[in-house]
């Protein structure tokens, strides 16, 4: 069971009370699990990773993946407190991505249904310039097919890299390796050309691939 609750504040009196009631809120889960006769392991990140600073980027980075791929892994998503932080905003969105049950543990069910309903679609090949798949990706911002992206990592923010190098860039040639720098937060990695759908239309892209893109080039 994933629980679900804020953390990050502008101050440490906060952060530890957010940290408390968190506890408290796996304690409750764990309590109710027992009543019921189910075996359960409440898990949450800044609980579970207390070796991450959550003050830097990075580390705020690394945690939310780590989280993710640990909501992969669960049958539920429990969300506590009295608010709904932009962290866990994405870890709902994650749940219902991942066809997760989301329950309320207190929260009013209202709020977790206008996080859901602000779901942004998945890129499609629509996305994309028409026949562009058969293009040279050379130094172009491509569209990766959700289908490769591992479960916990389905969001389209996800999806838009700027092709760097790798032969897998000319469309005739034998090697199919792409190396590439995602838009949305810096990473590189690795994928197959067939990985793509083609090469994105501007025109059809978000505001924020923009402006990621001339960050980008700075």
């Amino acid at each position: 069971m994933y629980i679900s609750s804020p953390y990050i504040a502008e101050t440490a009196e906060e952060m530890e009370k957010n940290k408390s009631d968190t506890l408290i809120a796996c304690e409750h889960a764990y309590s109710l699990s027992r009543l019921a006769g189910v075996k359960i392991a409440p898990i949450t990140p800044h609980v579970n990773f207390p070796y991450v600073d959550l003050q830097s980027p990075e580390g705020k980075a690394e945690a939310s993946r780590m989280g993710l791929f640990l909501l992969s892994k669960c049958d539920e998503m429990w969300v506590a407190g009295d608010t709904i932080s932009d962290e866990m905003r994405d870890e709902i969105q994650a749940a219902v991505r991942m066809r997760i049950p989301v329950i309320s543990m207190g929260i009013e069910s209202r709020k977790i249904q206008d996080v859901v309903a602000d779901l942004k679609p998945m890129f499609d090949e629509k996305t994309c310039f028409k026949g562009s798949a058969d293009k040279d990706y050379t130094n172009k911002i491509l569209v990766l097919n959700p289908t490769v992206l591992a479960p916990w990592a389905k969001d389209p923010v996800n999806q838009l890299w700027y092709a760097k190098n790798g032969f897998g860039l000319a469309p005739n040639a034998r090697g199919r390796a792409v190396y590439a720098t995602c838009l949305y937060d810096g990473e590189e990695a690795r994928w197959d050309r067939m990985d793509f759908m083609g090469i994105a239309d501007p025109d059809r892209l978000p505001a924020w691939a923009g402006e990621h893109r001339k960050c980008l080039f700075k």
